[in-house]
């Protein structure tokens, strides 16, 4: 007697059944991944992932985010102010970018005071920019110093120069006492500074997004992730194809 040979939606569903399997089984621990890290991202503002900063230095260094040039410290308290190069930073939140390297800052008025060897910034005590000086308002440059004495005062390669109360105009002058200069606070420990400016460009939503995508791998996690998710799709298919096809089977019992 020959043995029935099984049709061909049988033998489809030998072949697939093992290979779902197999895939549900390979991609459990990215699904969990993924949800996981997606419902991180969903409640990225209630869990303060958007304003956390990364410190960890070695996520730093992997990010391509380096320690700024020239850190100088002109004020820790009530609000910490610092320059980097060309930036100023007021309590870790960037508020400047100067065309130059930054000379000194200042507070004067109630306004924050910038200078670089061409330029004068006038800032708000929240670092909003409010006025830029330069030669064509009437800045006396190049600019080298600036400070206080009954007033505001540059020093510049020509000679010293004082503001009106405005600071609109400048007049060459001679001080009557010695300028307090503004310089740079001595014994500033910079790793932290150099630390807490690298962290201010990475928060750990981004990092979670790129983990996510898989952009934190580069070009070779994108990939991944695509062929994760289309092995995801394949499942998805094969298991609703499995459904459709798989008749249900009931048992008869006789009874006697």
């Amino acid at each position: 007697m020959t043995r029935k040979r099984p049709n061909l939606t049988v033998r489809i569903l030998r072949r697939l059944r093992p290979w779902h399997r197999r895939i549900g089984i390979s991609s459990t621990v990215f699904v969990i991944f993924m949800a996981v890290s997606g419902i991180l991202i969903n409640h990225s503002n209630q869990l303060s992932f958007d304003t956390t900063h990364v410190e960890q230095r070695w996520l730093l260094d992997y990010y391509g985010i380096k320690a700024p040039a020239n850190i100088n410290l002109f004020q820790q308290a009530p609000q910490q102010i610092v320059s980097a190069g060309r930036q100023v930073w007021l309590d870790g939140q960037l508020i400047l970018e100067a065309n130059n390297s930054v000379l000194a800052v200042m507070i004067y008025q109630r306004m924050i005071i910038a200078v670089d060897s061409q330029h004068l910034y006038l800032m708000s005590p929240q670092g909003e920019l409010l006025e830029t000086q330069n030669s064509a308002t009437g800045l006396p440059t190049p600019i080298q110093k600036v400070g206080l004495q009954n007033g505001l005062w540059l020093r510049t390669q020509p000679g010293d120069y004082m503001a009106d109360p405005d600071l609109i105009n400048w007049s060459p002058a001679q001080p009557l006492t010695a300028i307090s200069w503004v310089t740079a606070l001595a014994n500033t420990d910079h790793e932290a500074l150099t630390t807490q400016i690298r962290a201010s460009h990475l928060n750990w939503e981004r990092v979670l997004l790129d983990l996510h995508s898989g952009r934190f791998w580069g070009s070779i996690g994108v990939w991944i992730v695509d062929l994760i998710a289309i092995a995801l799709l394949i499942m998805a298919m094969s298991g609703c194809y499995i459904w459709l096809k798989q008749k249900p089977t009931s048992t008869k019992r006789n009874r006697k």
